[in-house]
């Protein structure tokens, strides 16, 4: 036994310093991997003795599966690139206000700082980092979506220090920020954590392998980094989405509708190969019943007519004793399986249907669901985004001196809500006619304005106060401008004069 456990519990090498070294440590990854393959063939057993369902639908266990499995599934099945990139991508369709006053006339010291951070990257630049077009956002996006591959994702930051990449970055006011790459799981191995439970990083890493090229990208050139590259822990904002108990590891977004990934693999493949054979029909060779049972084929001949009929221009068969019928195709709709598996990610991911799949965003008759959904991107912008990537990120780049200390800076999300052009004329419209048939119908008997704007037709309290005073006013106007008609009468007296 290379590890044992202390007296409280911890593992310690058994080489008489009590270190954990590369070996040791390997040897509690394997012994951990065990108990956990054994856990997973227990509960099997006690779900279902009889069968492996796994095995029977061709679905790999769980623990034959990893970074590499959802790498590869994400870059080459279009539904698994989805199921990772719509949260990410809804959510960044509107990016947020970094600010230190929220006075838009002053600019902060630290405001000036972010808005001039995209052009120090790289090389100068003109532009200016405006909140629609910020280079250092778009980067927090992709490393959203690269994050959500495996358990976790990075981004390095690549700063003027001079030292290893391996070494620690020293806090300095003269420290700048050169470059910034956003790496998955796959390209970003974690080699070594803080053990010491004194430490606040406890069980954070310390140390990652980062591997700036991509091996599956056959890439050339020179210069091109093609090994993996040690890199310390202060160098890295680590990025880990649904991370539940674990401030390292986060649940991959394929990970809970894996079998139905794999499902609708199936259905795409199967339909594609049932369609090539279909479209092209078998052939049955059959020798005439006069014959008899007992017939000599030559089967080389045959072979040859069918491969000139195949594969060549040549559109006849030149058969002796035997005859070609065709076979008929069997060709079945794949389309309401592929609805049905499209129909169960999404109500395992919360997400509509029509958000899902890319189409009716718009539509008034989906009203509820677009604001529901809304709601919940809303949601994940202030409750996972700004506290665990746009947060971190900005006090790494304090913390190091890259960015001056603010007295306190906020993040703002812009309203998702906003109607286009199109929703808004349709509404308009309908609280027009609605507003004519209550002035036309006499319901103001039954309900009073300001009761029927609030709780009708839905507008604040005060904006319904300032309809019903300009409504007011413009009568009072009206009243006041409409000239006076005088009318005259003709008197008779009883004499007729």
């Amino acid at each position: 036994m290379k590890v044992k456990r202390d007296d409280r519990g911890r593992f310690v090498s058994n080489n008489g310093n009590g270190k954990l070294g590369p070996e040791e440590r390997w040897h509690i990854r394997e012994m951990m991997a065990n108990a956990a393959t054994s856990r997973a063939q227990v509960i099997q057993k006690l779900l279902d003795p009889r069968r492996n369902m796994d095995d029977e639908c061709g679905y790999p266990s769980t623990a034959n599966i990893n970074d590499a499995t959802y790498q590869e599934l994400y870059d080459r099945e279009a539904i698994a690139t989805r199921v990772v990139e719509v949260m990410p991508e809804e959510s960044w369709l509107v990016q947020p206000a970094v600010f230190e006053d929220e006075d838009s006339d002053t600019v902060t010291k630290f405001e000036d700082a972010w808005n001039n951070l995209g052009s120090m990257l790289r090389e100068e630049s003109w532009f200016e980092d405006t909140n629609e077009g910020n280079p250092i956002l778009e980067l927090m996006y992709r490393a959203d979506v690269l994050s959500g591959i495996g358990h976790y994702g990075v981004i390095l930051l690549g700063m003027n220090d001079g030292e290893s990449l391996s070494q620690p970055v020293e806090p300095s006011p003269s420290r700048q920020l050169l470059y910034l790459r956003a790496f998955p799981e796959a390209m970003a191995d974690i080699t070594q954590y803080e053990s010491d439970e004194t430490n606040p990083r406890f069980g954070l890493p310390t140390s990652y392998n980062i591997t700036f090229s991509d091996p599956r990208n056959e890439q050339c050139g020179v210069g091109v980094p093609q090994t993996t590259t040690p890199v310390h822990w202060s160098r890295v904002l680590h990025i880990a989405d649904n991370p539940g108990s674990s401030d390292v590891f986060g649940v991959p977004r394929m990970r809970p509708v894996l079998n139905r990934l794999l499902d609708l693999r199936k259905f795409y493949s199967g339909s594609a190969e049932m369609y090539w054979r279909g479209a092209f029909p078998g052939i049955s060779i059959e020798t005439h019943p006069q014959l008899g049972g007992d017939v000599e084929i030559d089967a080389d001949a045959i072979r040859d007519e069918m491969e000139n009929y195949m594969n060549g221009l040549q559109r006849y068969l030149s058969l002796m004793g035997a005859s070609a019928k065709s076979l008929a195709p069997q060709v079945v709709d794949p389309s309401n399986g592929i609805e049905k598996q499209v129909e169960a990610i999404c109500i395992q991911l919360g997400i509509p249907k029509r958000i899902f799949i890319g189409s009716e965003r718009g539509e008034l008759s989906s009203s509820q669901d677009a604001k529901t959904w809304q709601n919940r991107v809303r949601s994940r912008q202030n409750k996972y985004i700004t506290p665990r990537i746009i947060v971190p990120f900005v006090n790494r780049l304090i913390q190091l001196g890259v960015m001056p200390v603010p007295a306190q800076f906020k993040v703002v999300w812009p309203d998702m809500q906003e109607q286009s052009p199109e929703e808004q004329a349709i509404i308009a419209e309908r609280r027009t006619n609605s507003m004519a048939k209550y002035v036309g119908g006499g319901v103001d008997s039954l309900i009073e304005p300001l009761n029927y704007l609030t709780r009708i037709l839905g507008y604040d309290q005060d904006v319904a106060v300032e309809i019903l005073e300009a409504t007011f006013e413009h009568v009072k106007d009206e009243a006041e401008a409409e000239p006076v008609q005088e009318e005259t009468f003709d008197i008779e007296d009883e004499s007729g004069g």
